[in-house]
């Protein structure tokens, strides 16, 4: 498929589930978030430059520019984005930027960044592995990329979830298990320092690495 194709299809959900974005997490996925931002600033140093993909309404990016020396932010859908900026704008926070992106072809140079984050979002790509290549090109000698997952595959529970999400249109392109998704990630150019699962309906693989030498 031509990627111009490609992102159309893959924005078509987000852009209608935008507005409704944050009270969804609110309401379903709230625990399990609050464990995940404490995850990923643990895993940021102060002072870091910071890439997140997928960024979403900015839920996390706008927590970890607390720590961050500067944070950049890139989603595929313009209207998440707009969202984002709206609520960095209401908390004056400075030192993050938004931007429409895709994670196939992101705008940065080689080496940009200390760490990136891509939180449940590998598995709503159509070729998670074209964004997982192009996170090792921008980040930095040694830098550390940190990408939580959902894994629909894992378990049957999970896969019985996972269908009936996806007659709803939830556009989930793959139904990783945690072997797979760390297998995918290897596979990547990355050496992966922790896996840590965070429980939930459908498990959350906490997944951290660093390119490989």
């Amino acid at each position: 498929m031509e990627d111009g194709k490609r992102a159309n299809k893959e924005r078509r959900f987000w852009r209608r589930f935008a507005p409704r974005y944050d009270r969804f997490v609110e309401k379903q996925v709230k625990i399990s978030y609050q464990i995940l931002i404490g995850k990923i600033l643990d895993e940021i140093e102060k002072g870091n430059s910071v890439l997140e993909v997928a960024a979403g309404t900015g839920l996390i990016a706008l927590e970890v520019a607390g720590k961050a020396g500067e944070v950049k932010a890139v989603d595929i859908t313009p209207e998440m984005v707009r969202f984002a900026e709206k609520k960095a704008k209401e908390r004056s926070i400075k030192n993050t930027r938004f931007s429409v992106g895709d994670a196939y072809a992101l705008p940065f140079d080689d080496g940009s960044f200390d760490a990136a984050v891509c939180s449940n979002a590998l598995h709503n790509m159509m070729e998670p592995k074209r964004a997982l290549t192009e996170m090792r090109r921008v980040l930095k000698k040694g830098g550390k990329l940190i990408t939580p997952t959902y894994c629909h595959g894992e378990g049957l529970k999970s896969r019985m979830l996972s269908r009936l999400m996806s007659l709803s249109g939830f556009p989930g392109y793959h139904r990783f298990t945690i072997e797979s998704l760390s297998g995918l990630i290897s596979d990547s150019g990355f050496e992966i320092e922790k896996i840590e699962i965070i429980e939930d309906r459908i498990p959350l693989a906490f997944i951290v690495g660093r390119p490989k030498k």
